[in-house]
């Protein structure tokens, strides 16, 4: 079974076909992490992404969570992650740490964290 049939799963529609997708899953009992997120390359940059995660954070916030956290690739290392990483900042994201090794040796593991009080 995939470990995505727990979490909480937001869709983005347009003309009746889906165009992105985010899902929160529970990582603490104060924190919730959002695990996975696309937007269709065709609709990035028009707000599909922040509209998704605004719709999501409001409904963490709503059942008393304190914190979301995200994980990425850390910036720098791959040009496709940077813009990633920019967008998880705009979103009102601040870095916390790096794993170095988390994943792989060659794909460091940047976490990133948003305060829900």
């Amino acid at each position: 079974m995939s470990a995505s049939l727990n979490q909480d799963f937001y869709v983005a529609e347009k003309n009746n076909k889906s165009i992105g997708f985010l899902t929160i899953k529970e990582t603490s009992r104060d924190t919730v992490e959002l695990a996975i997120m696309g937007v269709l390359k065709e609709y990035h940059r028009q707000g599909i992404g922040r509209k998704l995660f605004e719709e999501a954070k409001r409904n963490v916030k709503n059942k008393g969570y304190s914190f979301i956290q995200v994980k990425t690739v850390k910036k720098g290392c791959y040009k496709e992650y940077d813009k990633t990483n920019e967008f998880y900042v705009s979103l009102g994201f601040k870095e916390l740490e790096v794993f170095p090794t988390l994943w792989d040796e060659n794909i460091p593991c940047q976490i990133y964290i948003m305060s829900l009080k």
